[in-house]
């Protein structure tokens, strides 16, 4: 093998015959790279907007197969006889009895694990970690039925302590998001601050905490995309709509922190079911 061939996993030349060493920092040709000023804004107020990541076709046939994952998830509790409220990979919301989250939902669907990873997220990805490579960490198919429950303001690095900071979040419109349906509200927060107590479980941040800083209302179209960093501090209302607001949250972390995301859902099954000792017998994975 000469020594000016081009490497295929790392963009890098390998290594002359006989000699093993190969270079510890890959540099992937990235076709989706995101610019400068993007890297420098992602850095400074801890997310930025991508408009159009997917075309309006391909938002349309994500969420047609948003609803399939749903009803593979229903049939498998039904098959085995469960009941769907107990399994943590499923969420209703109690008001309507309709689906409002699942946790994980890529590895239902081809399409969607496909989706996670799509070069035109991953160069994108790379470019924040220095043309290293994305590993998925978490993902979640948020679907928040009319006149469902939002979430409090919080970071996800809350119930990730322990886990890499380099976890980020790439979140995929496949519904417009607005104010009324409850869009994803992003803090800028200059230096990255942990608001929580070490131990903390609850989750919440009282926004008094941040009463003063400029807040983001993600208000996307159909494709539209967004990344932010596991510190950033986020909310969202309620959705006060007539309609579903369907969007996806794909995590990753920098490939050099090592493989994660089978750890995270070991310690996810822990943190869903800490409060329940008496009954934890009851809940399942499914």
């Amino acid at each position: 093998m000469s020594s000016d061939t081009t490497h295929y996993v790392t963009g890098t030349p390998a290594p002359a015959a006989g000699n093993p060493t190969f270079r510890s920092e890959p540099r992937p040709k990235l076709q989706h790279r995101l610019s400068a000023d993007q890297i420098r804004q992602y850095h400074e107020d801890g997310f930025i907007v991508i408009r159009g990541l997917l075309d309006s076709g391909e938002a349309e046939f994500y969420r047609a197969e948003a609803n399939v994952v749903v009803e593979a998830v229903r049939g498998l509790s039904e098959t085995y006889r469960l009941d769907p409220m107990k399994n943590l990979r499923f969420e209703l919301d109690t008001e309507t009895d309709r689906a409002w989250k699942v946790d994980p939902f890529t590895d239902m669907s081809a399409a969607f694990g496909a989706l996670a990873r799509d070069r035109r997220i991953c160069d994108r990805l790379a470019g924040l970690y220095d043309g290293h490579e994305p590993r998925l960490f978490k993902d979640k198919l948020i679907l928040k039925p009319p006149h469902s429950h939002g979430n409090n303001l919080h970071q996800d690095h809350n119930w990730w302590q322990g886990f890499p900071e380099s976890c980020l979040t790439v979140t995929i419109a496949l519904d417009r998001t607005t104010r009324v349906n409850g869009c994803t509200r992003l803090w800028t927060v200059p230096d990255r601050r942990f608001f929580h107590e070490a131990d903390s479980l609850s989750g919440q941040i009282p926004e008094s905490a941040i009463a003063d800083l400029p807040v983001t209302y993600l208000e996307l179209e159909p494709g539209d995309a967004a990344i932010f960093h596991c510190l950033t501090p986020h909310a969202a209302e309620p959705n006060n709509s007539d309609h579903t607001r369907c969007v996806l949250f794909l995590s990753y972390n920098d490939s050099r922190d090592g493989e994660w995301r089978q750890a995270h859902y070991d310690h996810f099954f822990w943190y869903r079911t800490a409060a329940m000792e008496a009954t934890r017998d009851e809940y399942y994975f499914l």
